[in-house]
């Protein structure tokens, strides 16, 4: 520590010492990134600490829980990807909308990224429906693919998948 406190208290190539309070530039630039490092470091600790236990937590109803119609699309020797929701109903409205992704790299050139997508936005007809979308990501190595899909529910458990597709390609 004293050879760092030394080098840190010398103005560079002369040995005259520093004011207090100032730093060479490179060491000072050296302690900034480590601090923020070690910062984003404390950060995804927490994250990890915290994210897989919620995750892991199923939603609650104060009735049964809807599951709606799955999406499955795929490229096969390359991803498949499914997409469905639950949703729970309270008094004739739908209190809440769980996504569920399951995803699989189906070989050499593809891996999965991300859900890069997630809405879930109330259908304005009255009917008390909402719709549900999510796009997914697979990084190949020729492009990317991204699979999604708009999932429609209801309150009295009704769903049907209003469109998928790949990419800009809509798949019936």
């Amino acid at each position: 520590m004293n050879l760092l406190r030394t080098h840190l208290a010398r103005e560079p190539g002369t040995g005259i010492p520093l004011e207090a309070g100032k730093f060479e530039g490179e060491t000072m630039r050296f302690i900034h990134k480590m601090a923020a490092a070690v910062g984003c470091s404390a950060l995804l600790a927490s994250w990890f600490a915290i994210g897989p236990a919620s995750a892991v937590e199923e939603t609650k109803c104060a009735t049964p829980m809807y599951t709606s119609t799955s999406v499955q699309l795929a490229e096969p020797g390359r991803w498949a990807y499914t997409y469905k929701v639950s949703w729970c109903v309270q008094d004739g409205q739908i209190t809440t909308i769980t996504p569920h992704v399951t995803h699989e790299a189906d070989g050499d050139p593809c891996t999965w990224v991300t859900s890069a997508e997630e809405a879930h936005i109330p259908v304005q007809d009255g009917s008390g429906a909402w719709r549900a979308f999510n796009m997914g990501e697979f990084s190949c190595t020729d492009g990317i693919a991204n699979p999604w899909a708009y999932i429609t529910v209801w309150p009295d458990g009704a769903s049907s998948v209003l469109r998928k597709g790949i990419g800009d390609v809509i798949v019936e």
